[in-house]
């Protein structure tokens, strides 16, 4: 890292979201800061028009933004290790091609980053989605979220000091899923680094509510969770459910199909259910018990 390297470097990453990502720039574009800051755009290989408008916004942002084409992977926690390997800034912050920032939203992360290594910005999902489905979402609204009794971070939106992502390696790219609680469980097991709940950084989160989308997001979910059950286990002391809590559990979908008539309650079920399939998954391929 050079001396005169900037205090942060605010990362989008985008892939095929043509369709929502200049409402994600436009919301940059606002945003004010004191310090010195930068906006790096990674598109992902995108087939759509995202590159031509991630080129086009260049120029409307407030600070230094440029462009950078991440091709040899397809999957976020690629073009996030890609976004973070093209800076030397002291800290970094991360953006979700279709969330959108609340204004002060780089001033609280980025004067957050100067005393913490780890930062969590504040999910609100009311302001882009159904109030009936966003009401059952609660993850990072208060407080810090947690992960099989671990705090954690959620990728989108967070910041980090990047030595402190260095030291640990960045995102595992062989984790499709859940790649941001794998690394938020690396550095917790290290011991000495708290993440901070910077409740004055707010991003409304846009969830995705179609169907297929529910099930690719659910069966996705649960293998990762098997994979980290796999890694993680000895020194968290994960265990898998007892088979009577895990029957239950396929019992409960069972006992729950008539919900399907309410979309939102439809959405949350399918996505429970590729979950426990994604479990399965997991399992027969990781030769470990984890449903």
């Amino acid at each position: 890292m050079s001396p005169v390297a900037r205090e942060l470097t605010v990362i989008l990453t985008a892939y095929n979201r043509a369709d929502l990502v200049e409402e994600t720039l436009a919301s940059l574009a606002e945003q004010e800061w004191d310090g010195d800051w930068e906006i790096l755009l990674v598109d992902n290989d995108s087939s759509d028009d995202t590159p031509a408008i991630l080129e086009r916004w260049i120029e409307k942002m407030p600070v230094p933004a440029r462009v950078l084409t991440a091709t040899e992977g397809h999957s976020c926690a690629y073009a996030r290790n890609a976004g973070v390997e093209a800076i030397d800034s002291v800290s970094f912050a991360f953006v979700d091609d279709d969330d959108i920032l609340a204004p002060g939203w780089i001033a609280a992360m980025g004067t957050a980053l100067r005393d913490h290594e780890y930062v969590a910005s504040r999910c609100d999902y009311f302001e882009l989605n159904d109030h009936d489905i966003a009401s059952t979402h609660t993850f990072q609204t208060q407080r810090l979220g947690r992960y099989l009794g671990v705090e954690i971070v959620d990728g989108a939106g967070c910041g980090m000091r990047l030595d402190l992502w260095n030291r640990h390696g960045g995102n595992d790219e062989r984790f499709g899923f859940s790649e941001d609680a794998e690394l938020a469980l690396r550095i917790a097991a290290e011991g000495d680094v708290h993440p901070f709940f910077c409740a004055d950084a707010v991003c409304h989160v846009r969830l995705r509510t179609n169907t297929r989308t529910a099930w690719t997001r659910g069966t996705r979910r649960g293998f990762a969770e098997a994979q980290i059950h796999d890694r993680h286990r000895d020194h968290f002391g994960f265990r898998p459910d007892r088979p009577w809590i895990a029957v239950g559990r396929w019992l409960r979908l069972v006992r729950d199909l008539p919900s399907l008539r309410v979309s939102h309650r439809r959405h949350h079920w399918v996505e429970q259910l590729g979950r426990r399939v994604g479990r399965l998954r997991g399992s027969f391929h990781l030769r470990r018990w984890y449903p």
